[in-house]
């Protein structure tokens, strides 16, 4: 890891064993002598400038009784793999932002879009500046694909853009094999690789576009292992043997000092030099949770933190813990609570357990209805990702039904995910697993075009969602135990409950949280009503009259109110769609 000290580059390196150790830098004759303080970090001082050394490959020569090994910086901006060994090249970092005094907005406000980015640009349907552009960094900051998520106005995460093992990693690069430089193979010139990843992020940062990266600290690390070793760097079990949590190899021992600290000085490195917005930790649940705990002290409180809950084994963490040790922090996690009952009940294959589980999970998860977070905002709610099937194959291509699982999303409580490529239909044929499948991992922008409707009205739902404080709630709602006045939510099960229940349909009214006194003090209650059956659902309405704001079986929405006749008495819902009312 090198910076800058009044102009001159200070480079450091971790090795408490060595004997000595010198800098080797390509185009210099003599290596520089690196001193040792009492932590076991060495680090020497250059004449030359940044500009100077950029672009130059770089090793350390590490001596250690008689013996001389030669090492590549395991914390170096880029690194380029050569007759399968990884060399280290010294960056600059000199870009300068154009839109550096981007804010983004508060975690409650985002709509994620999680996204691998070279499906943004591949396909020859993709809106490119010039060939060469697809598939890359540049490729994907096309006036046509800004446009497109500036129009949705949601909050991009990017699938791993880390440098990454290209025969483990394949197309989605879970596999880094270090953590400080990026894939150059988006890169239309890889020795340009992180201008080209700062100058994506500052258009995105441009069309007021947050920006997220996932990052995989949990397993790889080629350059880590080759520096320090593996005993220092992955987890033994109590019976000797390295933990394999992930399925991807041995598991990174989050819990060792250099390895925390290291860690915490990367996303510092990733927020302060190329403007991250946040972070999303894949198979999170095997970091040690004091880790976790001190990303959250130390990074910005504006940057936003995700984890995955899970893992293959070895978790040192699980959701319950939302509840007790990261009650106080910002971390959400993946929720797979709500993905799981969302998936059968769009589907119509839910049964009356299924849908109290999603009663659960719509309205946030909360430990006081049995669930385990303490506020919605700990909850990212989503029904398809990169993993699995995406939403229009998980619904075999009913458009209808792709409206419904993003109108559930987007209407419940918590932070909304959609899929890439969900308000266009996209499809993988019903692959579950395109990490080596760049041929599927892609987006035909033509879809776009032929799902016009439905992208609109995505469009304009999301933008409802971000007007209405319904949607916003920071605490449990209470529901209506027709007791007394002051509740949150009131479901309204379908006509024929409970001896002839639609076990696949329920509705709800909502009123807004008390945090917003403007809407609280009228108490108007939105209703949102949920069919994901494969028969009509006939909803009783409480006294109105009501106006539809969304209508899932037109794809029409309108925050002031359709152009149809209001309702009054009762609602009947066709199979695989849904609706938002608001009083008239």
């Amino acid at each position: 890891m090198s910076w800058l000290f009044w102009r001159r580059t200070i480079i450091n390196f971790y090795h408490p064993e060595a004997d000595a150790v010198s800098l080797v830098m390509e185009g210099y004759p003599r290596p520089w002598e690196m001193r040792r303080d009492q932590r076991g970090y060495w680090s020497v001082r250059l004449d030359p400038t940044a500009q100077q050394l950029d672009g130059r490959a770089y090793h350390f020569e590490v001596r250690l009784d008689g013996h001389c090994q030669r090492i590549a910086d395991p914390l170096a901006h880029r690194t380029e793999r050569q007759e399968g060994e990884l060399i280290s090249y010294y960056s600059a970092l000199d870009y300068r932002f154009k839109n550096s005094q981007f804010r983004a907005p508060p975690f409650d406000e985002i709509v994620i879009y999680e996204a691998h980015l070279p499906a943004l640009s591949r396909h020859p349907s993709a809106q490119v500046e010039q060939e060469a552009h697809r598939g890359t960094y540049i490729g994907a900051r096309s006036h046509a694909i800004l446009g497109h998520l500036q129009r949705m106005k949601v909050a991009v995460e990017f699938l791993p853009l880390h440098a990454h093992s290209r025969q483990l990693g394949r197309d989605w690069g879970y596999y880094s094999t270090s953590y400080s430089a990026f894939r150059d193979d988006f890169a239309l010139e890889p020795k340009a690789v992180n201008r080209e990843v700062m100058e994506l992020v500052d258009a995105l940062h441009g069309r007021e576009i947050p920006v997220l990266l996932d990052v995989v600290f949990n397993h790889g690390g080629e350059l880590w292992v080759k520096a320090w070793g593996e005993d220092l760097v992955y987890r033994r079990l109590p019976e000797g043997g390295f933990c394999q949590g992930s399925g991807c190899g041995a598991t990174i021992r989050t819990e060792h000092p250099v390895i925390r600290e290291t860690i915490l000085e990367t996303l510092e490195h990733l927020v302060e030099k190329y403007r991250f917005d946040g972070f999303r930790f894949d198979l999170g649940a095997l970091h040690d949770p004091e880790t976790l705990l001190e990303i959250d002290r130390r990074l910005p409180e504006r940057i936003y933190l995700i984890a995955e809950p899970w893992a293959l084994g070895g978790t040192q963490w699980g959701k319950a813990d939302m509840s007790q040790a990261f009650a106080g922090t910002r971390w959400a996690i993946w929720n797979d609570d709500f993905r799981e009952p969302g998936r059968r009940f769009i589907n119509g294959h839910g049964d009356q357990h299924n849908r109290d589980l999603l009663m659960r999970a719509i309205v946030g998860s909360h430990v006081q209805d049995g669930g385990w977070a303490v506020r919605p905002q700990q909850s990212v709610n989503y029904l398809s990702c990169h993993d699995g099937q995406t939403l229009a194959d998980l619904v075999f291509g009913n458009e209808q039904r792709v409206f419904l699982g993003l109108f559930l999303v987007l209407t419940s409580q918590g932070i909304p995910m959609l899929g890439e490529g969900s308000e266009m239909l996209y499809s993988k044929q019903g692959h579950h697993n395109s990490y080596d499948r760049p041929d599927l991992n892609q987006l035909d922008w033509e879809q776009a075009d032929r799902h016009s409707g439905l992208m609109r009205a995505v469009v304009r739902l999301i933008r409802l969602r971000k007007q209405l404080s319904h949607f916003h709630h920071h605490g449990h709602l209470k529901a209506n135990d027709q007791r007394s006045d002051d509740w949150d939510v009131d479901w309204i099960y379908p006509t024929g409950f409970p001896h002839q229940d639609n076990v696949n349909a329920i509705a709800y009214l909502l009123r807004p949280p008390h945090w917003d006194s403007l809407w609280r003090s009228r108490k108007e209650p939105l209703m949102i009503l949920l069919n994901g059956s494969h028969s009509e659902a006939e909803f009783r309405l409480p006294p109105g009259p009501w106006k539809q704001l969304v209508d899932g079986v037109s794809l029409r929405v309108n925050a002031f109110g359709l152009e149809r006749p209001t309702l009054s008495n009762s609602h009947r819902l066709p199979p695989g769609t849904c609706a938002l009312l608001a009083p008239a």
